[in-house]
C-alpha cells in the first residue's frame, strides 16, 4: 500500500490522482459544477473572515508549552473520529463554563485540560500504557468548570488502541541524525556518572539516553524536512492506525487503492496551524525551540480536503454534490454504510475534488476551505450526513 503511493510525486498527489478516477467512475454520487461555481461567489467573501487565529480556537486547544502542545494534537488526532450519534440526546457532550461542546470540540477540551493538569501528558511510555479507565476519566471530566453532560462516545477500545500505538512507536523510536544534529550536546559535559569519557571520539554527546525523553516526539516533524508530503508519508508508515484507504473497482473492473490519510493530514494541518500562532503571538518561542520551525511546512498547500462526513453533508446541503435516490434513502433513514463500501468511497471522493475546486477558484488551499467548510457544516437544518462506523475520521 505505501510503496505504491512514495512511487508517485507524493501522497498527496496520489489521493488527488485516485479521488479523480473515483468521481469519473462514480455511480451514487455526482459533483453539481453549476452549483459549486454558484457557492464560490459567495464563499470567497466568507472566506475573507477566517484566519488562522479563528481556526485554531486557543479557548478549546492547548498551545502553552510547544513540547507539550506538539504532544496534545498527536494524542489528539489518533483519536480525533466517530462522533456522530443517531440522536442529538445521543451526542457525547460536555458543559464548558456556560456553553455546550460536543464532538471534536469536546474532545479537543477535554484534553486541553489534561494536558495543563497533568505531568505525564509527554512521556511516551504514559500513552504505551494508558487502560481505558484513564480515557475515560479524561472524557468524562468532572470539574467544576468543565463536566460531563450526556451521550455516549463510541469506539472507545479502538480509541485507547491507537494512543498505545502513539505511545509505543514514539517510545521505542530510534534517533534520526537530523534529530541528533538539532538535540545532541558537544562532548565536554559530565556523563550521568559524573566523569568525562576520554575515550570518546564522537564530537557529540546525547543530552538525553532516556527512551521515554518527550522530545522524541518532534523527530517526526523534524525528519519531513518542511515537506508536508513527507510528513504525513512519515505518520502513515509510522502508525498504523493512520492508513486510510480502500479499494474501489472502476468501472472497466480495474482495481485502484484510494487514499484519503485525513487524520495524517489534519495532523499535519494542525502542526502547521501551530507555528503559525507561534510565529504570530510568541515568536520567541521559535528562536527557543528549534524543532518549531520544521512545522512551518512549505507545500502546505499540497494538503487536500479531510474528507469525513460533515464535509459532504454540507456539500450536500448546497446542491454541491448529489446522490442517487437509493444512497439518499440510505442517508436519510439512517442505515449503516461499511468502512470501504463503494458508496462511502464516492462520497469521500466527491469530497475531496469538490474542496479542490473551491480552493482552485478562491485562490485558497484546500486544508484552509476544508476547515472554514467544516466550521459552517456546525449550523443547524443541514440534511442527514452519511453514518459509517469508523477510526478514520
Amino acid at each position: 500500500m505505501l510503496k505504491n503511493i512514495l512511487k508517485t510525486t507524493g501522497v498527496t498527489d496520489a489521493i488527488r490522482e485516485s479521488c479523480r478516477m473515483v468521481v469519473q467512475n462514480s455511480k451514487y454520487v455526482k459533483i453539481n459544477f453549476d452549483a459549486l461555481n454558484k457557492f464560490v461567489s459567495e464563499f470567497t467573501t466568507e472566506i475573507k473572515g477566517w484566519d488562522v487565529q479563528r481556526i485554531l480556537n486557543t479557548d478549546i486547544h492547548y498551545v502553552d508549552d510547544p513540547v507539550k502542545s506538539v504532544w496534545y494534537f498527536f494524542v489528539l488526532d489518533s483519536i480525533n473520529f466517530c462522533f456522530w450519534a443517531d440522536n442529538r440526546s445521543d451526542k457525547w457532550t460536555v458543559r464548558y463554563k456556560d456553553q455546550e461542546l460536543s464532538g471534536y470540540n469536546a474532545l479537543a477540551i477535554c484534553l486541553k485540560r489534561e494536558a495543563e493538569l497533568s505531568n505525564v501528558f509527554t512521556y511516551p511510555y504514559y500513552w504505551s500504557k494508558i487502560f481505558k479507565g484513564e480515557l475515560m476519566r479524561m472524557i468524562y471530566p468532572t470539574y467544576e468548570d468543565l463536566h460531563y453532560a450526556y451521550g455516549e462516545l463510541r469506539l472507545i477500545d479502538e480509541r485507547v488502541t491507537n494512543l498505545r500505538e502513539l505511545g509505543e512507536n514514539v517510545f521505542e523510536k530510534p534517533l534520526s541524525d537530523m534529530y541528533k544534529n538539532i538535540f545532541w550536546k558537544k562532548i565536554g559535559e559530565k556523563n550521568s556518572q559524573g566523569k568525562i569519557k576520554e575515550e570518546e571520539t564522537d564530537p557529540y554527546k546525547l543530552s538525553y539516553t532516556d527512551k521515554n525523553d518527550p522530545q522524541k516526539i518532534t523527530d517526526l516533524i523534524i525528519q519531513a524536512n518542511y515537506d508536508v508530503d513527507r510528513f504525513v508519508s512519515i505518520i502513515i508508515e509510522t502508525f498504523r492506525n493512520y492508513r486510510d484507504f480502500a479499494d474501489y473497482q472502476l468501472n472497466n473492473g480495474k482495481i485502484i487503492e484510494v487514499g484519503f490519510y485525513k487524520r495524517a493530514q489534519i495532523l499535519a494541518h494542525d502542526l502547521y496551524l501551530l507555528y503559525q500562532y507561534y510565529s504570530k503571538n510568541k515568536p520567541e518561542f521559535i528562536e527557543k525551540y528549534p524543532f518549531l520551525k520544521y512545522m512551518n511546512f512549505k507545500n502546505i498547500n499540497k494538503l487536500t480536503a479531510f474528507a469525513d462526513y460533515k464535509l459532504p453533508q454540507y456539500l450536500h446541503y448546497r446542491g454541491i454534490i448529489s446522490y442517487t435516490d437509493d444512497l439518499l434513502n440510505e442517508i436519510n433513514s439512517g442505515k449503516i454504510i461499511p468502512s470501504k463500501d463503494r458508496k462511502e468511497v464516492e462520497i469521500r471522493a466527491a469530497t475531496v475534488i469538490a474542496v479542490e475546486e473551491i480552493a482552485n477558484k478562491t485562490k485558497s488551499y484546500p486544508a484552509f476551505v476544508d476547515n472554514v467548510l467544516w466550521n459552517l457544516s456546525k449550523q443547524q437544518g443541514l440534511p442527514k450526513h452519511h453514518k459509517t462506523i469508523t477510526i478514520y475520521y
